[in-house]
């Protein structure tokens, strides 16, 4: 049935129109059910923005699985995503969160991150050099991909012998996220997640015994009134940076140059001035973001948008339906870096902001001011452009350009 509203599975990466065109799904959920109650997968989904803003500035709400009803879509999810560890800040509520996170930020902040600017661009042209002879190549393989896992492993001090093994790792554990695991899913995230534990757990070892200028060695040395990051808090922090920030500043930059090679108009303008990056990336965050959707536990009866949600259940809010809400942007699904509002979700909001928001966006904005300025020509290679296939997450598999 064409007029049927989508759900369940539809409105996930296993539906290969919300893969590819998920706008018309959203789309369609939004003018028919702006709160749609999702039997199959046991959720509420949101898709106007004014609901969205809400659910995520409201600090009742809870992102830890213990507040979720059994059964619901939070507590099938979160079953076997933190494997054998505690959660990481991104499934704490406050007080814990509030404490982790003013503890990571002493070692995570906007000076750690400046300080990176000009390594990230000798990184970018580095990776640059390795494809200057090849007229046609893989974007994300040779570029997107290695460049935000080489610049968290040399924040974090991770040695560059290990970096191949450590980029296999990180990108093992994309299924996650994912509501329908299979046993094999299971068993190779655990076995991912067991080799970065053991990892980082030699390594905090190694910085407690003799520090360096790494941000190990700052979260180790961290101190809030006394208070200190455990080696098993500072590891799991160490996954969480690892897997957050990877998979989603990849998607970022491959995003970017798959709209401005979509958009030749907008290429041009920024082209001609290169002072528009940083609005071209977040232009590129509302229009085609690297992270689809959030998830929230209601811990009381609620009401949202009229519809009556009961304690402990799911409430997704889909993020780049929030972007994409005529009733925010007069022109939603135009892309144009100039827009003079650019209002998004995706980096959530409210008390669980994304922290490396900063970082993601230097990164995607160093990586792709150096692409252009050493490729004036490039220009989409005549290949098939396949999106993956991860839950939460958006992005491309591959992107072949040449020029």
């Amino acid at each position: 049935d064409q007029n049927a509203v989508p759900t369940g599975l539809q409105l996930t990466v296993m539906d290969p129109v919300f893969r590819d065109r998920p706008n018309e799904r959203l789309d369609a959920l939004r003018a028919a059910e702006p709160v749609h109650h999702d039997t199959m997968l046991s959720r509420y989904v949101l898709t106007r923005a004014a609901d969205i803003g809400k659910l995520l500035n409201n600090r009742r709400h809870s992102v830890g699985r213990n507040n979720a009803a059994p059964g619901s879509f939070a507590d099938i999810v979160f079953s076997n995503t933190d494997i054998g560890d505690e959660p990481s800040m991104l499934l704490r509520d406050d007080p814990d969160h509030k404490r982790l996170r003013s503890l990571v930020t002493q070692a995570f902040n906007a000076r750690a991150i400046e300080a990176m600017r000009g390594h990230i661009a000798e990184i970018a042209d580095a990776l640059l050099d390795a494809v200057a002879d090849t007229p046609e190549f893989d974007l994300i393989e040779a570029f997107a991909s290695p460049l935000p896992i080489i610049v968290i492993a040399e924040m974090l001090g991770v040695d560059p012998a290990d970096r191949a093994d450590f980029r296999r790792w990180s990108q093992g554990t994309s299924q996650a996220f994912s509501p329908v695991k299979t046993p094999e899913v299971v068993a190779a995230l655990r076995a991912n997640n067991n080799c970065l534990n053991d990892y980082f757990g030699r390594v905090v070892a190694e910085r407690r015994a003799a520090p360096r200028a790494d941000l190990i060695s700052a979260m180790v040395a961290a101190e809030n009134d006394g208070d200190r990051l455990s080696d098993r808090e500072i590891v799991t922090m160490c996954n969480l940076l690892l897997v957050a920030g990877n998979v989603t500043t990849t998607d970022l930059i491959g995003n970017c140059v798959y709209a401005l090679m979509c958009h030749p108009a907008e290429l041009a303008k920024l082209r001609a001035r290169p002072e528009l990056m940083p609005a071209a990336v977040e232009e590129t965050l509302r229009y085609d973001p690297p992270v689809t959707q959030s998830l929230r536990t209601v811990v009381t009866d609620t009401e949202i948008g009229g519809v009556a949600i009961p304690a402990g259940s799911s409430v997704q809010p889909m993020l780049m339906a929030g972007a994409h809400d005529p009733a925010l942007h007069a022109d939603p699904h135009v892309f144009a870096i100039e827009r003079a509002d650019k209002t998004h979700f995706a980096f959530g909001g409210g008390a669980h902001f994304c922290l490396g928001a900063p970082l993601s966006k230097a990164e995607a904005e160093i990586a792709l001011t150096r692409l252009l300025a050493r490729r004036p020509a490039l220009q989409l290679a005549d290949r098939p452009v396949e999106r993956n296939n991860a839950p939460s997450f958006n992005g491309l598999k591959a992107l072949w350009v040449r020029g």
